[in-house]
């Protein structure tokens, strides 16, 4: 054991004489190649860098597709008729909108103005004119694969302000971003984003009216209205410099009529030329003129459309139940950062009913017929020319050739 330990430390001496003279060459030689050295390590580095950056700037475009939705109206016919779906226990609203679910989760973003408020933890379900839906209906919107739920709507007070409070509480449940009634002005103030692809979209809500009825005084709960010029062109600018895309929802117009109003038409330009890329507009229960607007200081175009229609609804004229689906396709070129405009679609879907609202559904036109179209309801009660080519012609009157879906 001795001499074993002897030998061991024979070794160890050698081994740490060898060592050190090891380092006192690769110290000399640190003293006459020393420049060359940090020259080479430099090199190393920028070259490091260089191909960060070329990495970078050798990134695809990428795109992505922003899906528009129109009102959804929970009349008492369809949550009757959900209840009825169920069994009398609770809300199945699952099959009247079943048929247009595969386009909903096909978009990347998805967006729509839900035009009743969700308070029936505070108040009992009803229909018009004072609306008030059950949360169940904010289920099937998620389970559609809906990502952004406008608020900012003329029914949004129908509820007054607890029923704005409770409908808010619920979308806090949900994994979905609720825009256009907001619990302060620190919250309008925090602009929603929503990213995708490494995309990211920023999303506000405007309404031009609420029925003459009105937050109570006080009240720190904010509605943003189409009067607020001024900070609405502030909101789209700051949401311009925190994202790629600014979508706006907003609900203005005349109801019932496909004329365009002049507070419309000078809005929408206003809210282009301060930094809106997409707006999606609702409230006139009727498709309006789908455009594109060019903003002033970058010549970009941004698609308008000015009233979607009815996502779905009860109401009882042929025109309320021709709707449609836009979906705008915006690309990012990362060497740049630049994100612009590449395409639109509008795909047309109908409300279906049929006697005492029997089979009431959401069918895109593609799966409607005119055997359907005439068994629709409006058809003895409003609108006996109901058919194919009756909504054909308000696509077309609206919705130019090109960006109509084939």
């Amino acid at each position: 054991m001795q001499k074993k330990h002897h030998s061991a430390l024979r070794q160890t001496a050698i081994v740490v004489v060898v060592l050190a003279a090891c380092a006192a060459l690769a110290a000399a030689a640190g003293l006459f190649q020393g420049q060359a050295f940090s020259s080479l390590s430099g090199r190393q580095s920028s070259s490091k860098a260089s191909s960060a950056v070329s990495v970078k700037s050798a990134q695809k475009p990428v795109s992505i597709t922003i899906l528009g939705a129109g009102d959804d109206l929970i009349h008492s016919t369809i949550y009757n008729r959900a209840r009825k779906l169920a069994g009398g226990k609770g809300y199945n609203f699952d099959p009247m909108y079943q048929r247009v679910a595969g386009r909903i989760k096909s978009a990347d973003i998805a967006v729509i103005n839900q035009e009743s408020i969700l308070a029936s933890k505070v108040a009992p379900v009803s229909g018009y004119p004072l609306f008030n839906s059950p949360t169940e209906v904010g289920d099937e919107l998620v389970h559609l694969g809906f990502d952004v739920i406008n608020q900012a709507n003329n029914h949004v007070l129908d509820m007054g302000e607890k029923g704005m409070k409770s409908s808010l509480d619920y979308w806090d449940t949900k994994p979905v971003t609720a825009i256009g009634a907001y619990r302060n002005d620190a919250d309008l103030q925090n602009i929603r984003i929503v990213e995708a692809k490494g995309i990211k979209t920023a999303h506000i809500g405007i309404t031009e009216m609420t029925n003459g009825m009105y937050l109570p005084k006080g009240s720190a709960y904010r509605i943003l209205y189409t009067s607020d010029t001024e900070e609405i062109k502030s909101l789209i600018q700051k949401a311009k410099r925190m994202a790629d895309v600014v979508v706006i929802s907003v609900h203005w117009g005349t109801e019932d009529t496909y004329t365009l109003t002049d507070q419309q038409k000078k809005l929408a330009q206003e809210m282009v030329d301060w930094g809106a890329d997409i707006i999606f507009g609702n409230h006139p229960h009727v498709v309006q003129k789908l455009t594109l607007l060019t903003r002033a200081s970058d010549g970009a175009k941004c698609p308008v459309i000015f009233a979607l229609g009815n996502f779905i609804s009860g109401q009882l004229y042929g025109r309320n139940m021709v709707s449609g689906l836009l979906t705008v396709t915006m690309t990012k070129n990362f060497a740049t950062g630049k994100t612009t405009y590449s395409s639109m679609k509008f795909e047309p879907i109908v409300t279906h009913y049929e006697a005492r609202f029997a089979n009431l559904a959401i069918y895109p036109l593609s799966e409607y017929s005119e055997t359907l179209a005439s068994r629709h309801g409006v058809r003895k009660k409003t609108t006996p020319d109901f058919s194919m080519q009756f909504i054909r012609n308000i696509i077309n009157r609206n919705i130019p050739k090109e960006y109509q879906a084939a």
